[in-house]
């Protein structure tokens, strides 16, 4: 079957739109600048291209035929089609800066530590940070990508794995027990004291899954959404929490966070980086992809 594509009068089928949604070519006409006769004109030319009538006209009206309703839906989903596609093209042409949600965690303790060698690469293009302690969340228009904790799943996305952290209680030296003569701490232990979930209680009970410490799946404490506040809590003696080490290592270095437990946890959920499928399509959107895959491959 031939190409016609080239064919198609795509003039009379801008004025068909218009001429469809006030069912009036006088309206139409004044809309587009030309006369009621240019209008009609228009109409019968695609008429005549599609062998079907698109309107009943009567003495003093037009009205859609059955035809003409269905081409009109048809053409306003193509041109609002069109309309976004040249409304994404010139701001992807137009486009300066880029913007990530982001926690306060991970964005504080690893991608501000890197921000130098981002703007070294792309000088030209602005990178804002914005700061996101909830959800997974482009409904505002504004967001371009996101570095997220969880499993990966977040219907609709793409979703990149980026940094994988060992995980460990971490508990403020004034929480522990001042005899220095009592025995060790053993994970159950940790059932007795306040604990601290950040987002939910999902990594707690796998690391108590992984311990062999029988939690009746369901665990007391306190559920916080921002790393940031978490943090302060358990800095401040209001809990135990499990602590993403290699983000928390001053913390730890200094003193201020202990850890009852020497060995390490790997945790099932990591930090990803989603975005829209079409994301990439934009360069700067690329090339922020590439440099932030490159930079967690180095090494925290």
């Amino acid at each position: 079957m031939p190409d016609r594509t080239d064919q198609i009068p795509l003039g009379a089928v801008r004025t068909f739109v218009t001429a469809a949604r006030f069912q009036n070519f006088k309206r139409a006409a004044n809309e587009l600048g030309v006369t009621p006769t240019a209008i009609s004109s228009q109409i019968k030319t695609l008429e005549l291209f599609l062998g079907c009538a698109l309107f009943d006209r009567k003495a003093q009206s037009v009205s859609l035929t059955e035809a003409g309703r269905q081409f009109a839906k048809a053409c306003d989903d193509i041109f609002a089609h069109l309309d976004k596609a040249v409304q994404d093209t010139r701001q992807t042409a137009t486009r300066t800066s880029i913007t990530v949600g982001v926690g306060a965690l991970i964005g504080s303790q690893w991608l501000s530590k890197r921000l130098f060698s981002f703007w070294q690469r792309f000088p030209e293009t602005g990178l804002h940070l914005q700061y996101s302690p909830g959800g997974v969340e482009f409904s505002d228009g504004q967001t371009d990508m996101m570095l997220a904790w969880g499993d990966g799943r977040w219907p609709g996305l793409v979703s990149e794995p980026l940094l994988q952290f060992e995980t460990s209680p971490v508990i403020a030296p004034s929480m522990l027990p001042g005899d220095t003569n009592a025995p060790p701490l053993h994970p159950k232990d940790l059932l007795a004291l306040p604990l601290l979930h950040w987002k939910d209680q999902f990594d707690w009970m796998e690391w108590f899954a992984a311990m062999g410490v029988d939690t009746g799946d369901r665990l007391p404490g306190v559920v916080i959404d921002d790393s940031s506040v978490l943090l302060r809590a358990v800095l401040s003696g209001q809990g135990v929490s499990l602590g993403l080490l290699p983000l928390i290592r001053s913390e730890l270095q200094s003193g201020q966070l202990v850890r009852p437990f020497d060995q390490a946890f790997h945790p099932s959920r990591s930090y990803h980086l989603v975005y829209p499928p079409e994301a990439l399509k934009q360069a700067q959107l690329k090339a922020f992809r590439d440099w932030v895959v490159a930079e967690a491959g180095l090494n925290v």
